[in-house]
């Protein structure tokens, strides 16, 4: 890895992508191995919770797929859009096998109205070995700092009586495809 330059992916046809990766130093007149430990990639996923902001007293966990995400509250921000709107945004700290970076969440209220979501907040890998980034998980929020993680439900300018969140696209984390190839031979 310290001598990776560049790496890029992109969708060829249905089902099908082409990983790229420069390198600076491979050797050139011996073989070497590429093995691909790990990999994550967009998927649909359809994933749902659902809770009551205003029975929601204390912390509330929910599991979606392998991912953990604490609810602690919700709250009636100015929009991060600009303007005088309100939208209504939900607490939480997670804890997150799959990566954050391509997901697609949608929000409910209480008639079925459809918003979109947007994130804020700070995210850190935890427990994650410097040479492995398949272990450990994506820590969203600081707990040690009081400072959750938000999703910010556009156009939301009330509290519904229930809330769903629903996550249509989950970037899903696959640790080990027990995957290589012998180059160069």
């Amino acid at each position: 890895m310290d001598s990776l330059m560049t790496s890029d992916y992109n969708v060829i046809e249905k089902g099908k992508m082409r990983w790229s990766y420069t390198f600076k130093y491979l050797p050139e007149n011996e073989p070497y191995r590429f093995v691909l430990d790990g990999y994550s990639i967009a998927e649909v996923d359809g994933s749902k919770f659902s809770f009551k902001p205003a029975e929601l007293l204390e912390p509330k966990s929910f599991k979606v797929l392998k991912d953990k995400l604490d609810i602690i509250g919700t709250s009636l921000e100015k929009s991060q859009n600009g303007g005088e709107a309100d939208e209504l945004a939900v607490l939480f700290y997670g804890e997150m096998q799959n990566e954050i970076r391509n997901d697609e969440w949608k929000a409910y209220d209480s008639a079925g109205k459809q918003y979109n979501v947007s994130k804020r907040g700070a995210s850190t890998l935890m427990d994650t070995l410097s040479n492995h980034w398949g272990e450990g998980f994506i820590g969203m929020g600081d707990r040690t700092m009081d400072s959750p993680f938000e999703y910010r439900i556009e156009g939301l300018d009330h509290i519904p009586e229930e809330l769903s969140l629903v996550r249509e696209v989950v970037d899903k984390r696959y640790k080990d495809p027990n995957w290589s190839e012998i180059l160069n031979e």
